[in-house]
């Protein structure tokens, strides 16, 4: 009889009780950078929790696609719900399967490209809004322009001046949830602290919003062209809709993910055109032959190539979404290594999207690696920033068109230059934030008042 397969090795330097948190928390990406060269699956322990970083393209493909039904959602993303719910990001099994049919068709490929124009004309104001010179922080200002447009594609006009009180919530929550550290200690939730005091008041805050619109748009019977009308109309095959309370549970993963990703994606591509300015000549340049006088419509992406592959170079180095756990539901195998039932299993885009056996030059800010045909020729979870298999980000369509609108858009009117050149300092949370505001100065763009409005959508 042959012995049993080893357990993945435990990396060295795990302190008592509190493991390797000490050295994670210090440097979550440089502490994951570590452990992936140390081996094709490695093991960490964090306080209580023992988890294993999975390296191997082919070892991702099974967890998320070939055998995605032997996992679920990891200790700490289902620990999110205590904020969002049994939404998209943190339900399993039935829940999620039936939530997910009922979402997809508003997010079908013609139903997102009706957007383009709403995303081009909000880009449009936030640019001319501008003066010559001024110094702001363009996260800041990119959550702003982020929070109008999934507010109008979500709600139409039904949140207003709202939206802002959403967007402060959900700021909040993430701060108290994202680190793991409540996952990690359960007990300091229960503490009086004022973060916590915080937290609370901020998750009835959504509560009131969320549940507020939802119940105005039911009793005046629907209606509108927005996300919000679509998700009220769906119905499953026994003819059930969601409830009002899954409503709000999506409605907030949405808004989530719908603004924050991509406010993120777009204040970091700005920063690397910035530090690039020939690569930001070139974008000007495509944009200037392929649009004239007019703003991008989704009718022009397939003729924006170079400003697609600024998005996809910017989402390699920093993707927002830089890492994916699942947990074990039955005991199973990887790599001829023993994964019992109830191992932490953490999956990181920071950590695949540098290395460099796919991408020479890993560190290097090289869009014209995507103009060859790189996408088709890479293994599947090489490159991966919105996830995959059957619960691959649903809106990835939206925010890959947002991105690319707003980028255009934005550069055809100013020019982004950043003002302070050291590395940016990152903040891994449920998202990968800046850990600093970042200053730049808006200066004008050639010939910005030739612009004029589009003039139509894809239907």
């Amino acid at each position: 009889m042959s012995p049993p397969a080893p357990l993945p090795p435990l990396a060295p330097g795990a302190l008592p009780l509190a493991g390797h948190f000490i050295a994670y928390r210090q440097d979550p990406l440089g502490f994951l950078m570590n452990l992936a060269a140390r081996g094709r699956i490695v093991g960490m322990r964090l306080g209580p929790i023992e988890a294993f970083l999975l390296r191997e393209p082919e070892d991702i493909d099974r967890v998320l696609v070939s055998e995605h039904r032997r996992f679920w959602k990891d200790r700490m993303t289902r620990g999110l719900g205590r904020v969002l719910g049994d939404g998209l990001l943190t339900s399993e099994g039935d829940i999620w399967l039936r939530h997910r049919r009922l979402l997809a068709p508003a997010f079908h490929r013609e139903r997102i490209a009706a957007y383009g124009n709403d995303m081009a004309l909000a880009a449009d104001r936030f640019a001319r809004s501008l003066q010559p010179g001024e110094v702001r922080d363009i996260h800041a200002d990119m959550m702003r322009l982020t929070l109008e447009i999934v507010a109008k594609a979500l709600f139409d006009s039904d949140v207003g001046p709202r939206a802002a009180d959403v967007a402060h919530a959900l700021d909040v929550v993430v701060g108290r949830f994202g680190d793991g550290s409540i996952t990690l200690f359960p007990w300091l939730e229960h503490l009086p602290l004022p973060s916590n005091r915080r937290s609370r008041d901020a998750i009835a805050t959504l509560d009131d919003v969320l549940l507020g619109v939802v119940r105005a748009r039911r009793a005046r019977g629907g209606g509108g062209s927005d996300l919000l009308s679509m998700l009220l109309a769906a119905e499953d095959d026994a003819g059930r809709g969601l409830s009002d309370r899954e409503m709000r549970d999506e409605l907030m993963t949405l808004f989530l993910a719908g603004h924050e990703t991509t406010a993120l994606a777009l204040s970091y591509a700005f920063v690397l055109l910035s530090k690039h300015p020939d690569v930001e000549a070139r974008l000007r340049a495509e944009s200037d032959a392929v649009l004239g006088n007019t703003l991008p419509t989704t009718e022009h992406l397939a003729r924006l190539p170079f400003a697609r592959a600024v998005i996809l170079e910017t989402l390699r180095l920093y993707p927002p979404a830089w890492a994916i756990g699942r947990e074990a539901i039955e005991e199973t195998s990887l790599a001829g290594y023993r994964i019992p039932k109830g191992t932490q299993l953490w999956i990181s885009q920071w950590v695949n999207h540098r290395d460099a056996r796919y991408f020479p030059e890993p560190e290097r800010f090289l869009p014209d690696r995507w103009l060859g045909g790189l996408e088709r020729s890479l293994p599947r979870f090489a490159y991966y920033p919105f996830g995959g298999g059957p619960r691959i980000c649903i809106g990835n369509q939206f925010s890959l068109l947002e991105a690319t609108i707003v980028l255009a858009t934005i550069l055809r009117r100013v020019r982004v230059r950043l003002l302070e050149r050291r590395p940016l300092s990152l903040l891994p949370m449920i998202t990968l934030r800046p850990q600093d505001p970042i200053v730049v100065a808006y200066e004008p763009a050639p010939k910005p008042e030739l612009l004029r409005a589009p003039v139509s959508a894809a239907p």
